[in-house]
């Protein structure tokens, strides 16, 4: 059993705590952290987490084998570098960070430690993404031509928290829904290799964008097509299209096949979001490769990648000029 603790304690740091709490073979949350204590102390107390002061006092326990990070995105690799230079295991939300060179540090700080380090990409974990991956790996097919991906959302009610902050937030609702369909993408169709994208804010009362849109050469010679806007009712969808079929997965529950022009449809049971299942493997896959088992379904290589091909996207609506990712 993986002792962890949970640093960031606000809506999604308490999914990712219900997902495992009580149910998991594999992990457990016997710590905690947040900004605001008192806040969180209730919560705490109904699921025997222990609420501690300070981050290094969890940092510095011997009796807490790792943290899960749910905090700000701009804290991420300073708290993994911290983790792994104290001998914590380490599993983070995304973004893994918002620049590659901080991405590649604390990488580095974790393969110098041996702690293992985990990325929270949950859709990887869902069902319809799993038979997609399996259709691109076997080739059914053809060749990839392109890839499409959405994940877009209302975040109005970020009004009041820290999202809703340019810092935080660059390049509106990537880092908070993009960069799912973002990972999918480098997941299904591999490396990217140059971006080219427009952000703009037309109707959200929030400080950041809420249309942002990617097109994506990957370094394969696949094109893309990523959004995500931040001002409308939730969506997410990935399409891939190749020589011989394409195949969409909808909604985290569908997978529709079109083959000579017939579509085939396929259901699979997912629970409601915030889809806890999902969470839950991920985190259990996480304690697995900390334990001595599997490896992480996201290789190190991949997470900086991800970091760099996302900072491509803020410089070029920043610019307004193609950029490659540097990694």
């Amino acid at each position: 059993m993986l002792n962890a603790a949970i640093i960031g304690l606000g809506r999604w740091g308490r999914y990712l705590v219900d997902s495992v709490q009580g149910k998991s073979k594999k992990i457990r949350f016997v710590a905690g952290y947040t900004k605001t204590k008192s806040n969180a102390q209730e919560y705490c107390d109904d699921a025997s987490i222990d609420l501690r002061d300070d981050y290094f006092e969890i940092t510095n326990d011997p009796d807490v084998d790792a943290v899960v990070l749910a905090t700000p995105h701009t804290q991420h690799a300073k708290q993994i570098i911290a983790a792994a230079e104290a001998g914590k295991h380490v599993f983070t939300e995304k973004p893994f960070a918002l620049n590659s060179a901080s991405a590649k540090s604390a990488v580095q700080a974790c393969k110098k430690s041996g702690v293992t380090i985990a990325l929270g990409h949950n859709r990887r974990f869902m069902e319809n993404i799993m038979a997609m991956k399996a259709m691109v790996d076997n080739g059914e097919l053809g060749t990839l031509l392109h890839i499409d991906g959405n994940q877009s959302a209302d975040l109005g009610a970020a009004v009041t928290t820290w999202r809703n902050s340019r810092d935080e937030s660059p390049a509106g609702g990537m880092t908070s829904l993009g960069i799912h369909a973002l990972d999918c993408m480098i997941h299904l169709g591999g490396r990217v290799a140059e971006i080219d994208c427009y952000s703009t804010r037309r109707s959200t009362k929030l400080n950041i964008d809420d249309a942002t849109a990617s097109l994506v050469r990957f370094e394969n010679g696949m094109t893309g097509t990523l959004v995500s806007l931040a001002a409308t009712p939730r969506i997410w969808h990935i399409r891939i299209f190749g020589s011989e079929a394409w195949v969409e997965a909808n909604n985290h529950r569908t997978l529709s096949i079109c083959r000579g022009g017939s579509i085939e449809v396929k259901n699979f049971v997912d629970s409601p979001y915030p889809h806890l299942s999902s969470l839950s493997y991920e985190l259990e896959a996480f304690a697995e490769e900390a334990l001595g088992g599997l490896p992480y379904i996201i290789p190190p290589d991949q997470m900086v990648h991800g970091v760099a091909v996302l900072e491509a996207i803020i410089k070029s609506a920043e610019s307004g000029k193609r950029v490659k990712p540097i990694f």
